[in-house]
């Protein structure tokens, strides 16, 4: 059987985490099931989206994703899909549309009944089905569409390349929409050798850290980390809250081109 993995808002204070990997091993007791993380912002599709996108290709292709985040959203249909070899079950958000820049191969939608906790007695049932090799025509009608949203945009040219923060982690790191493919592109448009300087609230940086380590503690760095997302971090300390930035605050790349 394909692993399957497991992530929601649920938190684990509650039983509902439990509830919903119950149902799964009660009916197949040699199913293994991996938790990415329970402790997405309620309800915050965008958080949702960059962890999923972030970790889901490190698993192994065929690997089943229970995403339910977001699950008490009025008449939210329940869909299972397959995105670069990778299957996944959840709400019709428009969630699965800021994972990957590809279309999905297939959609398909479930049958939600009367459950009210469409997790446990829907999701971990698919989930169950595409892992034991049903396909998704198996466990749903096929759709051609699903709800799809638009993610915040980078705006790039010879120039610069202005983003934005999209994610503050635990720690307080500041991961923006600003990749490494772009950064690489702009470089070798202007030279390797083009001087650059990032910006960002009262900070700016001539250069890129390849390590946190690289700068003493309570010092800020700023590196591509291991997802290629541009970081802006402090070592041991808090990013978002000693440079007072969050969520939508903005990034700028300005290279000196002659």
């Amino acid at each position: 059987m394909a692993l399957i993995t497991f992530m929601s808002d649920f938190g684990t204070v509650d039983h509902y985490v439990a509830a919903v990997k119950a149902a799964i091993v009660s009916a197949s007791p040699a199913q293994q099931i991996t938790d990415i993380t329970h402790n997405i912002r309620p309800f915050d599709i965008s958080h949702a989206a960059n962890v999923l996108r972030s970790v889901y290709k490190d698993f192994p292709d065929k690997t089943v994703h229970i995403v339910a985040v977001d699950s008490m959203k009025e008449k939210s249909k329940t869909i299972a899909l397959e995105i670069e070899g990778h299957l996944f079950v959840g709400f019709d958000s428009g969630l699965f549309s800021l994972i990957s820049q590809k279309k999905p191969e297939q959609i398909a939608v479930l049958e939600n009944g009367q459950s009210t906790f469409p997790a446990k007695d829907v999701l971990a049932k698919t989930a169950m089905q595409l892992a034991s090799g049903q396909s998704l025509k198996d466990v749903g009608t096929i759709v051609t569409e699903m709800t799809e949203l638009y993610d915040r945009q980078l705006k790039v040219t010879k120039r610069e390349i202005a983003g934005n923060v999209i994610s503050v982690d635990r720690y307080g790191n500041l991961i923006t929409n600003i990749s490494k493919t772009e950064f690489d592109k702009i470089i070798e448009i202007n030279g390797v050798g083009v001087k650059y300087l990032i910006r960002f609230g009262r900070e700016q940086f001539q250069s890129l850290h390849t390590f946190f380590s690289d700068v003493e503690s309570g010092d800020c760095y700023v590196l591509f980390n291991s997802s290629g997302r541009l970081q802006i971090g402090i070592n041991k300390g808090n990013a978002s809250g000693l440079l007072g930035l969050s969520v939508d605050s903005p990034v700028l790349i300005e290279f000196a081109t002659n």
